[in-house]
């Protein structure tokens, strides 16, 4: 039977609600662990940036812990983890400062590490002074002057202020300015044998004699100590020509009981005793030489150095026969040195002869070279010989063989040879990486140069130095002129570095030998025909009569060109034109 849909006979069928739904526990705890992870994911990161810092702090705790205990095994390993792990965070950054400032191993790294740190936060007043000295001291004195120059003022004059810039000045070689700092800087320390000597020292070449008198007093004062500063005030006691013998005698006394007591020391005051007793003079001598026979104290190249010293030539014979002094290189140049004292030329040139003496061939032939100026009055050997010497030191790169040469030269008025002597000896020494020896025989140079008016090797110098020593404006200021005087590399002069430093700055150096930079800007203008611009600048030259006789001969043309005459002689009628180039006396006879 089909079906059949009846829909009246057909029951309805109820309404129903459908079932709420459920949210279980199990799908809750999915869903959270689900968020869990999209937030761990997300902030991945910075967690583990974070992880990494904390590690890397608990490292340079420990490393200062070594540090301060001075485990630098230790210290150097955790500083390695902590760098690796966060390299650019402030405690491991200032960690490592720390390390690299006590080892002192690395300037350079600790200039880098510093510098660093100056981008994370703001420096202390210290640590720019240590970032300071780290320049210095990793050969980048520029920057360490720029340093320096950013210093308030009152850190600048400040004990470790005044050292930073006397370091600077050393390494500029403006060595006597820089003595004077430390001197400055020394008397604001603790006191201490050493400081307290020093400041005494200092006090002895005062004007005032009040404070001479005082300086020797504190110098007795160390003498009675058992420190090694009080020989060297025994020895400064010694050379007074205010000793009395009775301070001679209680000097001597002082020797003999000190524990360090040295033969020099003692020969010191022995010379003191000769020097007040004359006529004892001889005996004290033998005295000397019969106590050192008998107790062996000290070494013979210390009696014969002092008896060559006092010019008793006649007992370095006695007490060094040749024989002797041919198998001694302390004892070889002394006894060449008494011959030469004692004019026994001919006797001099038999020893420098002598076969397989212990001193180099560039010495004996230094020393043959004084030997034939005396026996041959036309110079010609000895020119010989030193230039002989000069050229095979320079290509040894001997500075010290060149430096000796130079001096000996300059002693002959051999002002060519010394001025090349120098000059090679100044860049070989540059080479080393020696600045401070290099500048000091470039300085040498430009004078044997500017004595025989060699302007080609006064222009090379000037620039040897300011490349040396970029940040001094003495050298600056010196190859600037010689480029203006001469007419020479004028595209290479940068007129807006000539300018003047800072006053407060400026009143705590020492005032240095510049050149105007009045009369720089209107030898300029000069050059470049522009009088208007050239009186400008001379309007505005202060004391032109204090300057050396050079600058101050090119001040006097100029300003007698600008239409000054009457000023422009009183500059220059006391000037002695010998001294002079020949650019700078053309510009005298303007003013003449």
């Amino acid at each position: 039977m089909a079906f059949e849909f009846i829909p009246d006979s057909q029951q309805p069928v109820p309404e129903m609600e459908p079932p709420k739904e459920r949210i279980g526990k199990f799908s809750i705890f999915l869903l959270s662990s689900f968020g869990l992870l999209l937030l761990i994911l997300l902030s991945w990161g910075t967690l583990r940036d974070a992880a990494h810092a904390a590690l890397a702090r608990q490292n340079a705790k420990e490393a200062q812990e070594a540090i301060e205990s001075k485990d630098w095994k230790r210290a150097y390993d955790a500083l390695v983890l902590a760098r690796t792990r966060a390299p650019e965070d402030v405690e491991v950054i200032t960690t490592m400062v720390e390390f690299l400032k006590v080892t002192g191993a690395d300037p350079g790294g600790l200039a880098q590490q510093i510098r660093l740190l100056e981008q994370k936060r703001v420096l202390t007043a210290e640590e720019e002074l240590l970032l300071g000295r780290s320049l210095i001291a990793s050969g980048k004195t520029k920057d360490a002057r720029e340093i320096y120059e950013k210093l308030p003022v009152k850190e600048s004059v400040e004990k470790p202020g005044m050292e930073l810039l006397s370091s600077i000045l050393h390494a500029e070689g403006h060595t006597k300015e820089a003595e004077e700092i430390a001197t400055r800087a020394a008397a604001q320390g603790e006191d201490s044998p050493e400081v307290h000597l020093k400041s005494t020292l200092d006090d002895l070449q005062s004007p005032f004699g009040e404070v001479r008198n005082h300086a020797v007093r504190q110098l007795w004062q160390i003498a009675e100590l058992s420190t090694e500063p009080a020989l060297e005030a025994i020895g400064r006691l010694a050379s007074s020509r205010s000793l009395t013998l009775p301070e001679a005698h209680r000097l001597l006394d002082l020797v003999q009981k000190h524990p360090l007591k040295t033969l020099p020391t003692r020969l010191q005051v022995t010379s003191a005793l000769m020097r007040l007793q004359p006529d004892q003079r001889t005996n004290l001598a033998d005295a000397e030489i019969q106590r050192f026979e008998t107790d062996k104290n000290g070494k013979r190249e210390e009696i014969a150095y002092w008896l060559m010293s006092e010019h008793l030539n006649d007992r370095v014979f006695s007490l060094i026969p040749k024989d002797l002094a041919i198998q001694s290189r302390e004892l070889y140049p002394i006894l060449v040195q008494a011959l030469a004292q004692a004019e026994r030329w001919e006797e001099l040139k038999e020893v420098l002869k002598l076969p397989r003496p212990p001193v180099p061939k560039s010495l004996r032939d230094l020393a043959m070279a004084e030997v034939q100026s005396h026996l041959q009055p036309d110079m010609r050997e000895a020119r010989q010989l030193l230039q002989g010497t000069v050229v095979n030191a320079i290509q040894e790169g001997n500075v010290a063989t060149l430096r000796t040469a130079a001096a000996l030269a300059e002693k002959l008025d051999l002002a060519d040879i010394a001025g090349l002597a120098y000059k090679e000896a100044g860049f070989r020494a540059s080479a080393l990486n020696a600045p401070e020896e290099a500048m000091q025989n470039l300085q040498k140079s430009a004078e044997m140069a500017l004595r025989i008016k060699d302007t080609t090797t006064l222009l090379e110098v000037a620039g040897k130095l300011h490349e040396l020593s970029p940040s001094s404006v003495v050298f600056s200021d010196r190859l600037t002129y010689l480029r203006l005087i001469l007419g020479v590399e004028m595209e290479t002069i940068d007129l807006s570095a000539l300018t003047e430093h800072d006053a407060q700055k400026a009143g705590l150096s020492i005032k240095l030998e510049r050149i105007p930079a009045e009369l720089l800007l209107a030898l300029s203008a000069y050059r470049l025909g522009d009088r208007t611009t050239m009186q400008k600048h001379l309007s505005s030259l202060q004391d032109a009569a204090a300057l050396p006789p050079g600058p101050r001969a090119v001040a006097a043309g100029l300003l007698s060109m600008a239409g000054q005459t009457d000023r422009a002689y009183q500059i220059a009628e006391q000037i002695p034109g010998a001294l002079l180039l020949d650019e700078e006396r053309t510009f005298l006879k303007q003013a003449l």
